[in-house]
């Protein structure tokens, strides 16, 4: 968490540096047509639209450029000082976000935009920009904000030094501080217990189906039965794994062997609800039509047909296209769609479901998964077969 921090206080060091309270923000974009070739030193008309809220959400300002791309494609323009066209840029109550960049661009000079890109604002670096901005250049407004800094480190920090857990193979995941949880950013692919007993794999449809002890598998880069189509971009069960970590039946979860990094554990399904909680009361309700949703934040923003610029991707690992529900990743979970191996060994819906399982039964038979799908904008919280292969997550506790 001080990696980010300290980006932040670069930000806000850089700021202080000018010779007057800034009123826009340096923006540079490289322009390409729809076949991605570079428009280069060519006119370029420019619409420029803050939105408050959500990617599709209501614009607080919008503003005009003329400008000329470079002989890379390069645009440099200064948001705030364009010909306004709705709002005042002055006025943005940055705290009062999330914010999302809207450009529209007119490869021919004019006003018929035909290239979109929206991307996200980081939030807190331009909340704290308009308070600094309050203080009029004054030291003393300075100082306030460093002590706020020092301060959101500590109570951050909590003594997690690199964002990093190992498992026992050696694994490396990246962690994210969520609330009073720090969390996996990445499905686990471990292949033994903590006392290095192998946890078996490659079980036939029949073994899978019957099995009532632990087992994993891997989801199939040729493809599942749904859709039965290769994996564009995956090669390899190497390159899956990485991915997409493995999918695990319910009863490797719950092994007394152990099967996450020692400290760690499989949360349940009250520790997701707690999660899920937290991210309610952030603004982020847990609704399914809800673009905004608590789904959408945690989802990575990679993605078939993103509206972020950077997001749009159509290999793997991403999520599948959707008209309405894009992830914005606004926690920095990262959450990915690995898909599921059924009960009866079939595998499917990578791209589109990522399900997690909990270490909570609910019967002999089933217990309790926490899902997000491309297509909704919630964490789902569902009973599956303990013989479903379904992704991992580790977590634990923060300490006091």
């Amino acid at each position: 968490m001080k990696r980010h921090l300290l980006f932040l206080f670069g930000l806000i060091i850089s700021i202080s540096l000018l010779a007057d309270v800034p009123q826009g923000i340096s923006h540079q974009a490289v322009m390409r047509d729809a076949d991605n070739n570079l428009i280069a030193e060519s006119p370029i008309g420019l619409q420029v639209s803050i939105l408050q809220g959500a990617h599709d959400g209501n614009a607080v300002y919008v503003e005009t450029h003329q400008l000329t791309s470079n002989q890379n494609g390069l645009i440099t323009y200064i948001i705030g000082d364009g010909n306004a066209a709705d709002g005042v840029f002055q006025d943005i109550n940055w705290g009062a976000g999330p914010y999302w960049l809207e450009t529209k661009a007119d490869p021919t000079g004019g006003e018929d935009y035909s290239i979109t890109g929206v991307t996200k604002f980081f939030s807190v670096p331009y909340s704290m920009y308009a308070e600094f901005a309050g203080h009029a250049q004054t030291f003393a407004g300075l100082d306030a904000l460093l002590a706020r800094i020092e301060a959101l480190e500590d109570a951050l920090d909590n003594g997690v030094e690199d964002g990093t857990v190992t498992d026992i193979d050696g694994n490396v995941y990246q962690t994210v501080i969520i609330g009073s949880q720090e969390w996996m950013a990445e499905n686990l692919r471990v292949t033994r217990y903590n006392n290095e007993d192998d946890i078996p794999t490659g079980l036939s449809v029949e073994d899978w189906e019957n099995a009532t002890s632990g087992a994993y598998s891997i989801y199939p880069f040729t493809g599942g039965n749904w859709p039965n189509e290769p994996v564009e971009g995956i090669n390899s069960d190497e390159e899956m794994v990485e991915a997409y970590g493995k999918l695990y039946n319910w009863y490797t979860v719950i092994d007394d062997r152990g099967l996450c990094p020692t400290g760690w554990s499989v949360p349940g399904d009250a520790d997701w609800t707690v999660l899920v909680n937290y991210l309610v009361s952030q603004g982020y309700p847990n609704e399914w039509n809800n673009p905004n949703g608590a789904g959408n934040a945690l989802k990575s923003c990679l993605q078939d047909g993103s509206p972020l610029i950077d997001c749009n991707v159509s290999e793997h690992p991403r999520w599948n296209s959707n008209d309405i529900h894009s992830g914005f990743d606004e926690f920095d979970f990262s959450a990915l769609s690995g898909g599921f191996r059924g009960s009866d060994g079939n595998y499917g819906n990578i791209g589109g479901a990522g399900i997690w399982w909990t270490a909570t039964e609910f019967n002999d038979a089933d217990a309790w998964e926490r899902g997000i799908y491309n297509a909704g904008g919630n964490v789902g919280r569902f009973r599956s077969n303990k013989r479903f292969g379904y992704s991992v997550l580790c977590f634990r506790e923060m300490e006091n």
